[in-house]
């Protein structure tokens, strides 16, 4: 037996969370849709395709400072001062940065919405894991880019991954032909960081696979708002380099983007296992949460089929491609069938409403149950001289808060047959009971309760009025914000186009969750009687949120009002991306440091005097057995000494399978500025030990003396910057 889990009214602690972020889309909503034909001008119904749009930006900014920069080690500082020179310049790589800010910024306030909103597990379990691996995708690429600069963020965030991989990459940073050794490295990560973002249309596609009409682009004016934010703060704050990176230099303070370069400093106090432990335990707590806190919903839907007529309205309103039609073969008279694919339903019950027939229902929740429940309550319970108003809302307005305390409340407890068990433990979907107006009358009020308004089939209205109710309200939220994308869009197709849905003083109020006024002042206006309600009846079905009743503005300057706010969100956005630039200290034990290098192989294990007569005849005369037959190395040795005092010693093995390649290691080690006698011995035949390295140095505060091995001298040698 599968586990009872909670839906989503229970999940109690999950809607107080999502109350406190609706309470700020309704602020946002309320300063930008003053007018009412006008939607709000709200960035945060748009964070998703907000994403997309910044990725794009950043490819065509990116575009421009591709081709501009010079990778290598000798230019790449230089060229990125070359870009930064120009207003133009500057600004293009200032607003790439915060872009790049911005969209990781988005992208957390992207899933935190779903997270609250409960959009993260059953058929979204896809979108939710794919949306986290791009957020790593795009963390990998923006660290990237930070190499590219080659300042000392870059030298910091370097050394880091040195100590982490070691052996030749390493060196090829602080031997003294670096500049031509290491400009692969430079054309490499250039070369992912310009074309690994194009494999994130995979991820978008991946990300959207189960939504059918999947949203990819931006409203326009959130597009033109979010590059004039970008510009705006870009040219209030230009980006700036860090001194560049010199390997003979200690890194002690520099200015990091946090967003990307913040596990440096937060790995150096915290030590590696730690943190990698805890960052990796956190991904993984994200990636499985569809499953750790998996919700219930009152689906899946079924089909009835005898009733089924194959019209497919059901698989073309359902928004997650969770119907699909097949061919019919039976004794009815119709050539398709809606098959239910139970993995991919929310159960938000728009198929139950776009079914002319009654073909196809919740498993939880059969609309037959809230349909009796409403006309049975009308007829027993409202007998008076004043019929109720009835107000439709779905599970989420009414778990944030949309519809105010019902006074001598009354759940309707269904008796119609084949209530599943399920359902049986679900609140009660119809209540009964009376609202008081400003003057402390009292009004009866019906609520009927769905899981998103997209089910409200068109005569639902039209039956409780003709059984007596005076009106009905149906609450729905805003377009752009449905728990399940596309209910409302539906629920206002049917009132524009079926007009049994009208009957009556009915009307359609769009508003943000949590929007007790707007929801009071209409209902207020029903039930006040004389010319104001008569005023009504004969009003537009469709009511959005309104804050003050006046005429439309279609001047370009009334529209531009109402982007301000908007705008200054999205500044305010950026400006918070950009405010992650601070400068962090790197935790030094002592002011100066020694840093060996070494690539060498050591002898071979075998000599051609050990090896057995017959195969030395085999061989070509004058030629180096060792050469031919190749052969194990001695691993290599080294001591370093510092004031007489020994400080370090390490075994270096060869490389390759056969231990028949050199040698390569990098060693570090700290010590107090000042005059200090460093010995460096090494051993590479495995029995005798030479002074390679023997001389009293200057170490400067904040200098890191470099020595590398001179294969063919046999000696260490300072490395120079």
């Amino acid at each position: 037996m599968s586990k009872q889990r909670r839906i989503y009214a229970a999940r109690r602690r999950l809607r107080a969370l999502e109350r406190a972020w609706t309470a700020v889309e309704r602020l946002v909503d309320r300063a930008t849709a003053v007018v009412a034909p006008l939607r709000p001008y709200n960035p945060f119904y748009h964070l998703g395709t907000l994403t997309i749009f910044l990725l794009i930006y950043l490819a065509v900014t990116g575009l421009y400072l591709t081709i501009f920069y010079r990778p290598g080690s000798d230019r790449a500082y230089v060229s990125v001062a070359g870009i930064s020179a120009t207003w133009f310049g500057s600004l293009m790589r200032t607003s790439h940065r915060y872009a790049s800010d911005m969209l990781i910024l988005a992208t957390f306030l992207h899933a935190l919405k779903m997270f609250l909103s409960d959009r993260f597990w059953g058929s979204r379990w896809l979108a939710w894991t794919s949306g986290w691996v791009m957020v790593i995708v795009f963390w990998l690429i923006g660290t990237m880019g930070y190499f590219l600069v080659w300042d000392q963020a870059a030298q910091w965030l370097l050394e880091y991954s040195i100590d982490l991989v070691k052996g030749l990459f390493a060196l090829s940073f602080i031997e003294p032909q670096s500049v031509a050794r290491t400009f692969s490295f430079f054309v490499i990560i250039l070369f992912l960081h310009v074309f690994v973002p194009i494999m994130l249309i995979i991820g978008v596609i991946v990300h959207v696979l189960r939504l059918a009409r999947a949203r990819y682009w931006s409203p326009r004016w959130l597009m033109i708002l979010t590059v004039i934010a970008l510009v705006a703060v870009s040219l209030a704050w230009p980006a700036t380099s860090n001194p560049p990176a010199d390997f003979t230099k200690l890194v002690e303070r520099v200015n990091l983007d946090w967003w990307y370069l913040g596990f440096l400093p937060l790995s150096a106090y915290l030590g590696n296992p730690l943190f990698w432990g805890l960052s990796i335990a956190l991904i993984a707590v994200l990636l499985f949460l569809p499953w750790l806190a998996r919700g219930q919903h009152l689906g899946p839907a079924h089909v009835i089929n005898p009733k089924c007529t194959g019209c497919a309205l059901c698989a073309r309103e359902c928004p997650y491609n969770a119907i699909v039609m097949e061919h019919r073969d039976d004794d009815t008279p119709y050539s398709s069938i809606a098959i239910m694919k139970p993995s991919l339903c929310t159960g938000c019950g728009i198929c139950v409403a776009a079914c002319a027939y009654d073909a196809i229902e919740l498993e939880a929740l059969p609309s037959a149950v809230v349909r009796q429940d409403l006309r049975r309550t009308m007829r027993r319970a409202y007998t008076g001289p004043e019929s109720p108003v009835v107000i439709y809302a779905c599970d989420r307005h009414v778990a944030l808060g949309t519809i105010p305390p019902l006074e001598d409340s009354t759940p309707v407890d269904s008796d119609a047959a084949g209530v599943s068990l399920i359902q049986a433990a679900l609140p009660p979907r119809v209540t009964r009971g009376v609202w008081r107006d400003d003057s402390g009358e009292r009004h009866p009020v019906m609520v009927a309760q769905t899981p998103c308004m997209g089910m409200l089939h068109p005569t639902w209205a039209a039956e409780t009025i003709e059984a007596g109710a005076a009106g009905a309200i149906m609450v729905t939220c805003p377009v752009d914000d449905c728990a399940f994308r596309e209910g409302p869009h539906w629920v206002e197709h049917r009132v524009r186009s079926r007009r049994t849905l009208r009957k009556g003083n009915t009307h359609l109020l769009e508003i943000a969750p949590g929007s007790r006024k707007a929801l009071v002042s209409l209902w207020s206006q029903m039930v006040a009687g004389g010319e104001q309600a008569e005023a009504l009846r004969h009003a537009p079905t469709v009511v959005r949120l309104k804050q003050k009743m006046e005429p439309v503005k279609t001047t370009l300057l009334g529209q531009a009002r109402h982007l301000l706010p908007g705008l200054a969100l999205l500044v305010l956005i950026v400006a918070v991306s950009a405010l992650f630039w601070q400068p962090a200290t790197f935790p030094l034990p002592e002011q100066a440091q020694i840093r060996v290098g070494i690539k060498h192989s050591g002898k071979r294990l075998a000599a051609a005097q050990d090896l057995p007569p017959e195969v030395t005849a085999k061989l070509p005369e004058n030629v180096d057995p060792s050469t031919v037959l190749g052969g194990e190395r001695f691993p290599v040795q080294l001591r370093l000494f510092v004031d007489g005092e020994l400080v370090l010693e390490n075994t270096y093995r060869p490389s390759g399978l056969r231990r028949e390649g050199s040698s390569a290691g990098l060693e570090t080690w700290w010590l107090p500025p000042g005059e200090h006698d460093i010995e460096i011995m090494l051993n590479d035949d495995g029995a005798n030990w030479r002074t390679v390295y023997s001389q009293r140095v200057t170490i400067q505060p904040g200098e890191a003396l470099i020595l590398y091995y001179d294969d063919d001298n046999d000696v260490f040698v300072k490395v120079k910057p």
